[in-house]
């Protein structure tokens, strides 16, 4: 359906967060360069004594200064955006790895935050207080201001949508770390931060959307660690014709965006043809187009008008194993970390060696799905793919599984052989796709607790303790490309006045949502 391709981004990776942070820019530019398509910088502007590395604040328990936040001095502002702006300009390579400079812009806190951002290194930091001011010395600078968390209370970091400019600010985002401000229904309400929460429903984009306003949608991590794109805390899909900042740029400002939690769900919606993020001139009948391929079986897609479901498609029981000697696509998911806790055990950088062979078939792909960095590339040759993984028990509150989904064709009744680390599980593809399996180092966690607790083999009352603190892969059911994908169509007849917007939201079984840009259609004589 769509001539552009999809692009993956990061457009919130909290840059100079600490005045001693653990990771340098380049660092951080090279690790979003190995599993993303482009990034924007979001440099902090504030600064508070009680920033210290080491993840969010909500993430400790550990006694800090009060966080009150304020600009940074001006000779520090300097000097950081200038370190910014020259990184991002050496580490943008068309068709490979595109940058954006770019910074957080919070001013006096009544305006909601927004990332501002530019495809040109001349962006200036702008110290003022309202998002009015700020649009003022934006225009003609090509330069964006992207909302984010704006459920939060407005007047109080939460967005204000009293003043908006929709050339300044084409899309908000709406998932994040904080969680989600689409609504104020609370499917991943804005939890995380005890200062800033909760929720209402003023600062949600259905508010914003309610209010006329033609602005689209992603989401982006409002990263605090070390690993920019951090699967599970939302990623910025683009609509582009080629990879290079003008034509990611021409998609930013037509809204040609969407964006997910995790997974990188394809989302291909049309109304009578025109893309996510049109305005269209009425006809008699609107022809809405969907088309989903996700990362897992999909369980729902729904077309929403003016905020309200339309229509509904549930995927399951739609689909079924293929059976016998017909191929056909998979995809597979195998996730590594799971393992004792860093107050339990010291805690350890762990090395996964992983190799999924299908003897007749071939692999298709992977898909990156990583919380933390030190990961090899992928190889695939024919009917193998052999990746490796780092992860490391180092923090209590924060999931430290990382994942590749490998795609691959074979006939069901074709045989998978899956090895990790010395493990192996081996079957059919279709014994495969019945369930999941786990690969546990149960010998590997009795010598680990006898060398470093002096647990003597089996003398434990319970043995469920060779469980909880060994370490274990999961191999997730393989699901079948009928599972993962759908298309449809539906019609809208119904006669309006005013202006509708039809939007799409997509979610799979595992959770993992998508949520698109909407298309507008408006009134004859009203455009």
């Amino acid at each position: 359906m769509n001539k552009h391709r999809v692009y993956w981004g990061e457009t919130h990776d909290n840059t100079y967060q600490f005045s001693d942070a653990p990771v340098s820019i380049e660092e951080s530019l090279a690790r979003a360069a190995s599993h993303l398509d482009f990034y924007a910088a979001a440099y902090y502007t504030a600064c508070s004594e009680a920033f210290r590395p080491g993840g969010h604040l909500a993430e400790s328990d550990a006694s800090h200064q009060l966080p009150v936040e304020g600009w940074k001095p001006a000779a520090r502002l300097e000097q950081e955006w200038r370190e910014v702006r020259d990184v991002c300009r050496a580490a943008n390579t068309p068709g490979r790895f595109v940058t954006f400079p770019g910074y957080e812009w919070q001013g006096n806190g009544s305006s909601g935050d927004h990332n501002v951002f530019s495809r040109r290194e001349d962006l200036a930091i702008h110290r003022v207080d309202t998002v009015s001011e700020l649009y003022r010395l934006l225009r003609g600078t090509d330069a964006l201001a992207i909302p984010h968390h704006t459920a939060y209370r407005p007047g109080v970091r939460g967005r204000n949508w009293d003043v908006y400019d929709e050339a300044m600010t084409p899309f908000t985002e709406i998932f994040s770390i904080h969680g989600c401000s689409e609504t104020d229904e609370e499917w991943l309400g804005l939890r995380s931060n005890s200062h800033m929460g909760p929720g209402t429903g003023a600062g949600t984009w259905q508010a914003a959307l309610d209010r006329g306003h033609h602005v689209g949608a992603v989401c982006s991590t409002d990263n605090w660690g070390d690993m920019p794109g951090h699967y599970g805390r939302g990623r910025m899909a683009c609509l582009a014709a080629t990879l290079d900042r003008d034509s990611l740029w021409e998609a930013f400002k037509a809204r040609r965006v969407y964006g997910v939690t995790g997974d990188r769900i394809a989302l291909d919606f049309t109304v009578n043809e025109a893309d996510m993020g049109s305005i269209i001139m009425a006809s008699d009948s609107r022809r809405i187009r969907v088309r989903v391929v996700g990362s897992d079986a999909l369980d729902r897609i729904e077309i929403l008008r003016n905020g309200q479901v339309l229509a509904t498609h549930c995927h399951q029981g739609t689909w079924q194993v293929p059976r016998g000697a017909q191929r056909s696509r998979f995809k597979l998911r195998l996730e590594a970390g799971w393992g004792p806790r860093p107050n339990e055990l010291p805690a350890q950088t762990r090395q996964w060696e992983a190799r999924l062979t299908v003897p007749g078939g071939r692999i298709e792909g992977v898909e990156k799905c990583w919380v933390s960095p030190g990961h090899g590339e992928p190889r695939i040759a024919g009917e193998i793919v052999d990746f490796g993984f780092t992860t490391s028990n180092s923090t209590v509150t924060n999931r430290w599984q990382n994942a590749n989904v490998v795609e691959f064709e074979a006939p069901a009744a074709a045989a998978l052989l899956v090895q990790v680390n010395g493990l192996v599980e081996q079957g059919t593809v279709a014994e495969f796709a019945a369930g999941s399996r786990e690969l546990w180092f149960r010998d590997e966690c009795v010598r680990m607790l006898e060398e470093l607790k002096g647990i003597a083999p089996l003398s434990p009352e319970r043995m469920d303790i060779y469980h909880h603190l060994a370490y274990k892969a999961k191999i997730h059911r393989a699901i079948p490309e009928t599972g993962y994908t759908a298309e449809f169509t539906v019609e809208d007849d119904e006669p309006f006045r005013n202006e509708l917007n039809y939007r799409v939201r997509v979610e799979q079984r595992n959770g993992q949502r998508a949520w698109s840009s909407p298309v507008w259609v408006t009134p004859e004589g009203r455009g």
